[in-house]
């Protein structure tokens, strides 16, 4: 252990301005121009970024993040190397998180209006950034119209009119039963799964349906979004798979029949790659592929110290993840606005090779705003401690633009890494890290698209693989080893293989001939 902490501070020390290099793929360095040559394909493959408006960036210093904030950086955006972004809810509500929608056409007073919006949505497309938003379905606000209609025909005994029709809207009930509330001054109860202000919605309605359709056509055509992430799909009918399922097939449906390259990715929040899979039936394309993230997920597992075999592990998972989904399909991700983020599960120098595990990764990845400098979060059990204000720059507040909501302490411990600011400027930070692994995404179509074939590595730590898209291939290298130096002869994986990019946590990688030298926690990509 003492000499592997020796072995790090001296790599560390070495490299501290120098942790990647460009490689033209003849294997020598790129001059500055050609390094912003990448292979960008306009499709639904994309490195998507999630943000929480109200803690990304405040425009008006009213203490709140806004959309005009959003749009002032989306530059910073656009050269961090991520080309899509998901937005969470940004619609009218009456709680900071906004996964209580009031009114599912208007933006939130404290984000701007809804020409802010359209502001934004140019700017993102100008930059070649797709932009989906946060659609809540599986419940409303109780503030909504809908619902404040149909409690009043409730109340004043109302079986019809214009409020009664939307009793049909909700799932009302006379019997006290599990997940749902009574109705104040009634005899009725309501289902609201996750909380009291959450009426779970009716959707076997075809009023509610109707509804649906409109609130997708609005947002496709009216705001000009890219596609959506659907929020709780498990949770539509409780217990229920198929009917999960068939109620995605209509969402599916209707969305291609508006905008057919629309991008649409679920939130299956299930513990097995067969239990998210299913949901792959109703037509969409992705779900988000919760077993690669979390302090339990398969790309943490892969640092294990009781695996001998990190190498192997790794190109073995995403083979196992490509006979479960198609090439492509996944959303992989380390953690997003519900989880612990990964700077509190990953340390030290697996905050870095994480998110290169999770950049070698097939399909859309997705990297939740402020890991890119390692945020943390002060406490796993209270929501709001996940989605603190971006650390933009040294300020008040340890970083925070705005006092944090509901009266949640702020905790320096949060930001234990520098700003956004600081890290720019620091080749070797977290933030040029992402930077960089994003870069490599956006140059090599191959690593989202392609299809995995796993090669021979005598060397347990070293993860070797051959991705093949479109009659192109990439091979690419890993050294799993924290404090190891490995070398490669890459003659074996195919004549004339040239190195192209490296992504480095230490020293820098490099190839004379066929023999590649690999520093610890290091990856290589070649033609």
């Amino acid at each position: 252990m003492k000499i592997k902490k020796v072995l790090h501070a001296v790599l560390a020390a070495a490299m501290l301005f120098s942790t990647f290099t460009f490689f033209g793929c003849d294997g020598n360095k790129e001059n500055s121009s050609s390094n912003n040559e990448l292979n960008i394909i306009d499709d639904n493959y994309r490195n998507w970024y999630e943000v929480f408006v109200r803690s990304y960036y405040d425009s008006n210093n009213d203490g709140i993040g806004d959309l005009k904030g959003l749009e002032q950086k989306l530059d910073y955006i656009s050269e961090m190397g991520f080309n899509g972004i998901w937005l969470m809810p940004v619609c009218q509500s009456q709680t900071y998180h906004k996964y209580d929608v009031v009114d599912y056409y208007t933006i939130d007073k404290e984000y701007g209006t809804n020409e802010d919006f359209k502001s934004m949505i140019n700017a993102a497309h100008e930059k070649g950034i797709n932009v989906i938003v946060d659609l809540v379905l599986n419940h409303s606000s109780s503030a909504n119209e809908w619902f404040r209609k149909a409690t009043t025909a409730l109340k004043n005994g109302e079986m019809s009119g214009e409020n009664a029709k939307y009793i049909e809207y909700y799932n009302f009930s006379q019997t006290a039963q599990s997940g749902y509330k009574p109705v104040p001054n009634t005899s009725y109860y309501y289902e609201c799964r996750f909380s009291d202000n959450m009426p779970d919605l009716n959707l076997d309605s075809t009023q509610v349906r109707d509804e649906i359709e409109n609130i997708v056509e609005f947002w496709l055509n009216d705001m000009d979004v890219d596609g959506f992430r659907l929020d709780a799909c498990t949770s539509f009918y409780t217990g229920n798979v198929k009917k999960n399922v068939e109620f995605l097939s209509f969402i599916n449906d209707t969305v291609d029949s508006i905008k057919e390259d629309a991008y649409i990715v679920g939130e299956v929040w299930e513990g097995t790659d067969a239990q998210i899979r299913a949901y792959y039936e109703s037509g969409i394309d992705s779900c988000f592929t919760f077993t690669t993230s979390q302090g339990d997920g398969k790309i943490r597992s892969t640092f294990s110290s009781l695996r001998s075999k990190p190498g192997d592990y790794y190109v073995d998972m995403l083979l196992d993840y490509q006979k479960v989904y198609d090439v492509g399909s996944m959303a992989p991700f380390l953690c997003n606005h519900d989880t612990a983020r990964a700077g509190k599960f990953l340390v030290g120098d697996t905050v870095k090779m994480a998110a290169g595990l999770l950049s070698m990764m097939n399909g859309n990845v997705f990297v939740y705003y402020g890991d890119e400098i390692g945020m943390t979060n002060a406490n796993d059990e209270i929501d709001p401690t996940k989605r603190i204000a971006m650390y933009w720059q040294d300020g008040v507040y340890h970083g925070w633009t705005y006092m944090p909501p509901e009266g949640i302490k702020v905790d320096k411990n949060s930001y234990i890494y520098p700003s956004v600011a600081e890290q720019q400027a620091d080749a070797g930070s977290i933030l040029n890290y992402y930077k960089q692994a994003m870069k490599i995404r956006n140059k090599h179509p191959e690593i989202a698209r392609g299809v995995v074939e796993k090669l021979t590595s005598s060397d347990g730590y070293i993860a070797a693989m051959q991705k093949t898209y479109e009659g192109k291939s990439v091979v690419i290298i890993l050294n799993l080893s924290d404090y190891e130096e490995k070398t490669v002869d890459v003659s074996v994986y195919g004549e004339n293989l040239k190195l192209c990019d490296t992504l480095n946590v230490y020293g820098q990688s490099a190839i004379n001939g066929s023999t590649l030298t690999m520093q610890p926690y290091s990856i290589a990509v070649l033609r």
